[in-house]
Parts: structure tokens; C-alpha cells; sequence
């Protein structure tokens, strides 16, 4: 009786981290999810991606200036 009792023990225990195992990957994936969402959204939106493509243009045809740190960003600030 004592070794049902204990075996019966054993298995609410595997159960509950079961349940504890997928509850944490449920909200894992609701993090994606959103992730997911906010993703479509922005890139849904029609003048947020024109900018992205001017933007894209303008780096390739060297028409802005990229700085790589802050004494770059300073001597362009300076220089306008």
C-alpha cells in the first residue's frame, strides 16, 4: 500500500512539472507572437517602408553619412 501511495506521489509530481514545462512555453510563444504582430504591423505600413527604401538608397549612393562612433558624430555636428 505504502509503495502505491508513493508511486501515485511520483506521478502528480511528473505531471505537475509537465504543467509547469508547458505553461512556460506558452507564454514563451505569446512573447513570439507579439513579437510577431508588431513585426506585421510596422512592416504592413506603407510610408514606414518607403522610408526604409529611401533610407536604403541613400546609404548605397553614399548620399549619407554613417558614423561608427561618437567622435565621428561629433565632427560631423561640427562640421554643419
Amino acid at each position: 500500500m505504502n509503495e502505491i501511495n508513493i508511486s501515485h506521489k511520483t506521478v502528480l509530481i511528473d505531471l505537475i512539472s509537465d504543467f509547469e514545462e508547458f505553461i512556460s512555453k506558452l507564454e514563451k510563444r505569446k512573447e513570439d507572437l507579439e513579437m510577431l504582430k508588431d513585426d506585421l504591423l510596422i512592416y504592413s505600413d506603407p510610408e514606414f517602408m518607403k522610408s526604409i527604401k529611401k533610407g536604403i538608397s541613400e546609404a548605397e549612393s553614399g548620399y549619407t553619412v554613417k558614423c561608427e562612433d561618437i567622435q565621428e558624430r561629433k565632427k560631423l555636428f561640427d562640421s554643419l
